[in-house]
């Protein structure tokens, strides 16, 4: 085939293949979140098959059975303890008057408003007026009791959607080579096993970091609940804030910053008896500063560089870039897809200076 003919029809080619991923993007998402899955189950499921018991070893679809439903009760059980609880705070977000917190801080806001008017004395700003103007419409009843009118659709597309990612996850993780194969025909024969060890490869890393990644979420849900539940406030809520802090913060860098802004909002809506607003307020950026330092130092270094084996400062820069192209979900993404194109060129573009800096340690 002539050459140019060659290169027409790979560009069509990307392009069908690029509008088909974007037209069944639905499944193509159930498809990774399986994966992501698969990933973290496996060390159960190799855990499993090497049980003895008599001479009889557990074979790999119990194993990956046992590991679905370990995941499934996993989550049910989460969502039992949680729901109800986040439920409660949606309905008291859903009666939130704005004047309760601009009363609520009245002396910061005062020492706020001092402060700008000193250095702008013409300007006359308002921090109360400010609030009223551009959060009290994010707070409107009614705003509320319209989104949880469609909550049956929502319930029918979670059902769908937990079944599809569950009957996907079970056979990623009984027969492993799915996914490897899977991958496998997009690229030519002459590629194959350069293919398939630069997945094996990518697989061990994403495994050690998605484990990684739920150690850190427990570990911050526990140090960022019990020292909120201690310094006053509210068991439900304090866990509310927690999983919250939790969850925002697998967005590196700017997630914890953004579950310390939620988590202070929802306090104020929760006061401690007894104690001013900015005092409570204070004391819960003072926890997850705490946090965050034992953080950065000790569990993100770990899980960020040593499960995929790259310097901080290359994470780093890793996930500016991927902010800057695609926001928050480039940032969650960062990580994983920069270690899948890293071990990818060091399989097949390693005789260049930069790669081979670059993937030295993998």
């Amino acid at each position: 085939m002539n050459p140019i003919y060659r290169w027409i029809a790979a560009g069509v080619g990307l392009l069908v293949a690029g509008y088909l991923v974007w037209y069944f993007q639905t499944i193509v998402f159930y498809i990774l979140i399986a994966a992501v899955l698969s990933l973290m189950g496996k060390p159960l499921v190799d855990l499993l098959v090497r049980v003895r018991i008599r001479g009889w070893a557990v074979p790999k679809w119990l194993a990956a059975m046992v590991t679905l439903l370990a995941m499934l009760v996993a989550i049910y059980f989460l969502a039992v303890a949680l729901v109800p609880v986040v439920i409660d705070q949606v309905n008291q977000l859903a009666a939130f008057d704005v004047d309760q917190l601009t009363r609520a801080l009245a002396q910061p806001i005062e020492r706020i408003e001092e402060s700008v008017n000193r250095f702008l004395p013409d300007n006359n700003f308002s921090v109360r007026e400010y609030v009223n103007t551009h959060m009290g419409p994010l707070f409107v009843s009614t705003d509320i009791g319209n989104s949880l009118a469609s909550v049956t659709v929502w319930i029918v597309d979670l059902v769908i959607a937990l079944f599809s990612i569950s009957f996907i996850t079970y056979f990623f993780l009984k027969d492993d080579r799915l996914f490897i194969e899977a991958v496998m025909i997009l690229f030519p024969s002459r590629y194959e096993e350069g293919v398939e060890r630069a997945i094996q490869s990518a697989t061990k890393l994403l495994v050690r970091y998605f484990v990684g990644i739920c150690i850190e979420m427990f570990i911050k849900l526990i140090c960022v609940a019990v020292p909120l539940y201690l310094i006053g406030l509210k068991f439900d809520t304090a866990v509310v804030i927690g999983v919250i802090s939790a969850v925002l913060n697998v967005i590196p860098y700017i997630g914890p910053l953004i579950g310390a802004i939620v988590g202070c909002l929802i306090a104020t809506l929760s006061p401690v008896p007894g104690m001013a607003v900015d005092a409570l307020l204070v004391q819960m950026l003072i926890v997850f500063a705490a946090f965050q330092l034992v953080d950065n130092i000790i569990l993100q270094p770990y899980i960020y560089s040593s499960s995929v084996k790259a310097h901080p400062l290359e994470i780093f820069i890793v996930i500016l870039m991927a902010g800057y192209m695609a926001g928050v979900w480039g940032m969650l993404f960062a990580i994983p897809a920069y270690t899948v194109i890293r071990v990818f060129a060091k399989e097949f573009f390693n005789h260049f200076r930069v790669v081979r800096k670059l993937t030295e340690n993998i």
